[in-house]
């Protein structure tokens, strides 16, 4: 829906966006009412009729909006400017900082409070899987030379691996070991690590 807004209606029609990827992230589909949106974004209920003419459209811009920061992270992978190592260097960095973004997706696989949020996170997993697998092979058969596809496939999957590692600890638990190798400092020397193959 295109409407002329002013400055403080695009910060509300933003924050109700911002809201409704929130409440899918954390608590999925079926959490999403007119209601609960309406209530955690401070509008009336009448605001989601106003600025996006349905709630079917506002979760689209959600999702939309979900999905963005997570197209720009795949980009990385395909990115000629850029050496294989390079690729998947920046890749993983900016994965483990939109993971920090949006820890609800990640807490959700060992402690879903609902089968919806366990639906949107495993709808997630799907999404980088398809957006992201093929990529991350090409990159890592560029790196290592090697040519059978289901070594490519192991390797990769020891990638996937070592990226959710230390999200899932974190998401679960902010104050377990691992906030001691999470500063930006040694994720990069994580990442340095993981992939000096």
């Amino acid at each position: 829906m295109s409407k002329n807004l002013t400055g403080k209606g695009e910060r509300i029609r933003q924050r109700m966006i911002e809201t409704t990827a929130r409440i899918l992230r954390e608590k999925g589909f079926k959490a999403a009412t007119v209601r609960v949106i309406a209530q955690e974004a401070g509008v009336n209920i009448a605001s989601i009729k106003y600025y996006f003419g349905a709630k079917e459209e506002l979760i689209g811009y959600a999702l939309d909006y979900m999905m963005g920061n997570f197209e720009n992270i795949v980009a990385y992978l395909d990115d000629p400017r850029l050496t294989p190592k390079e690729r998947l260097t920046k890749y993983i960095l900016a994965y483990f900082q939109l993971a920090r973004k949006h820890p609800a997706l990640f807490h959700s696989i060992s402690h879903p409070s609902s089968a919806e949020s366990k639906d949107t996170y495993f709808i997630y997993l799907t999404l980088l899987h398809n957006q992201c697998w093929d990529k991350v092979i090409r990159n890592v058969a560029e790196m290592t030379h090697l040519k059978n596809r289901r070594d490519l496939e192991l390797k990769s999957m020891q990638i996937f691996s070592a990226i959710e590692f230390p999200i899932i600890l974190e998401a679960n638990e902010t104050d377990s070991f691992i906030t001691q190798y999470t500063d930006m400092t040694t994720l990069k020397r994580y990442v340095e690590l993981l992939l000096d193959f």
